[in-house]
């Protein structure tokens, strides 16, 4: 690209959300010179951020049996060409689903796309762009061309001015030129020269507005009264466990040999740490002294927000355990359920399995051994072979007046799911009511009224559907 010799630095902060988006995954592929094939995304095209000089363009994809307009954004900061993997679904392309390379975000964050439109032809102002695109989950625009096809063009005359590029092909030129109506307009230079006068300091600052405040503080108000209406379904701890409509079974196989292992060792600090741990369920009613024959030892799991959390290590006891044949949903089809939601709020149960009691005669069964001594667990452990089928089970017998209505519960995900926010009102206080009327309690940290969700950590839908 022929540029001037001036410089823009644009620092953008994008804050993590609270289930921590842009997840760093490592696929370990390499190239075959034994490199990773890493790809760059600026924060500019993954958010679909927009300045006054975004280089934005309508352009036409067809397909045998439709035709769509769509918004694709020129960014000399991406490496690769980048495709909203929405969609690509939504207009049946065709893509290779096993084409996944890293992509390195501008902020250093690394994930995954998630396939590649090979050779996919794009019309726009009298020109036929035929590109490969990778998936991955963009905002605010559709498709991204970066250096791959840039580079593509050989030299290139860049004017910003009237968002234009210009460049020869066989010898003819050619042009493409950006919407200006697609950006949003500068700050006039009067009033930054003021600002340094008066302040003595300039700042370039990229606002994005999501929602106005004042709607957003009447949702806020309405989800405070919603849970003053149910206090019981967010309180603190978990009491005592009513009667459930199915406790946690383990049947074990005839003939097998009861496993009774010795406590695993570990340094003096993780000790003290596994003594408080043991005190606090001891106090809470999650764990009794034990006499029984079982024995599994404990391990300590590092918990994300930090800390430690204590759960025997049931590998042996699994082994001889009947496996349940309770089928377990594909999370995709699940999906399929949400049809033209619009609005989406999502809460997890407050240590689900937790709030699952055992069968009477199978708690001797869960017994683990520290070293200071030994002890069972009146409710569900974490680590059994059939946990997630006794949990989805109670889950789905809890919610199933509203389960395909209104909610999709996925383990200790649930999700309510409105075409408008005047239905998702009403769905949300029958949700409450039911949990509160099973003695149920959620975390208060939640995702309220929104307009996108994440579920189990990697599926983010939207009105547009999966992405």
């Amino acid at each position: 690209m022929q540029n001037e010799n001036y410089q823009l630095i644009l620092v953008e902060s994008i804050e993590e959300n609270e289930e921590g988006e842009l997840q760093v995954l490592d696929t370990g592929e390499t190239d075959p010179g034994g490199e990773t094939n890493e790809m760059q995304l600026s924060i500019l095209s993954k958010e679909g951020m927009n300045t006054y000089n975004t280089f934005k363009v309508r352009v036409q994809i067809r397909t045998t049996s439709q035709r769509k307009s769509v918004i694709i954004l020129i960014d000399s900061g991406d490496t690769h060409n980048f495709i909203y993997q929405s969609l690509v679904k939504d207009m049946g392309l065709n893509y290779n689903a096993n084409s996944g390379f890293k992509v390195k975000l501008g902020n250093g964050d690394y994930f995954v796309n998630n396939g590649k439109c090979e050779q996919l032809p794009i019309r726009v102002q009298g020109l036929c762009i035929t590109q490969d695109f990778y998936l991955l989950e963009l905002g605010g625009t559709d498709l991204v061309l970066g250096i791959e096809w840039l580079a593509s063009l050989g030299e290139v005359q860049v004017n910003f001015s009237d968002l234009s590029i210009k460049w020869k092909e066989k010898g003819k030129d050619k042009m493409l030129k950006g919407g200006l109506e697609l950006n949003r307009t500068k700050a006039s230079w009067k009033s930054v020269l003021q600002t340094l006068q008066q302040e003595g300091e300039g700042y370039l600052i990229h606002y994005e507005v999501t929602d106005s405040s004042k709607q957003d503080q009447e949702l806020r108000r309405e989800w405070e009264e919603l849970i003053g209406e149910f206090p019981k379904v967010f309180q603190k701890q978990v009491g005592l466990l009513p009667k459930r409509a199915c406790d946690h079974a383990i049947n074990i196989k005839e003939g097998a040999l009861i496993p009774n292992s010795k406590p695993y060792r570990y340094p003096h600090y993780k000790k003290d740490e596994i003594e408080k741990l043991v005190n606090d369920m001891l106090n809470t009613g999650i764990l009794r002294p034990s006499t029984s024959p079982y024995s599994s030892p404990v391990i300590m799991v590092k918990k994300k927000e930090g800390g430690w959390r204590i759960c025997g290590d049931y590998r042996a006891l699994n082994k001889i355990t009947i496996p349940d044949k309770f089928p377990i949903s594909v999370i995709e089809e699940l999906l399929d359920e949400l049809g033209e939601a619009h609005v989406f709020s999502k809460f997890d149960l407050k240590s689900g399995y937790h709030q699952i009691p055992m069968k009477e005669s199978d708690i001797p069964k869960t017994a683990i051994r520290t070293h200071e001594g030994h002890y069972e667990y009146v409710v569900m452990p974490f680590g059994l072979t059939n946990a997630p089928s006794t949990f989805q089970t109670l889950m789905n017998y809890i919610l199933k007046p509203y389960l395909r209505k209104f909610v999709l519960v996925f383990f200790d995900d649930i999700l309510v799911y409105s075409k408008t926010v005047e239905d998702h009102r009403e769905h949300l206080r029958k949700v409450l009511k039911l949990l509160q009327d099973n003695q149920l309690v959620v975390n208060k940290k939640v995702l309220f009224w929104a307009e996108r969700a994440r579920l189990l950590g990697s599926y983010n839908i939207s009105s547009r559907g999966l992405g």
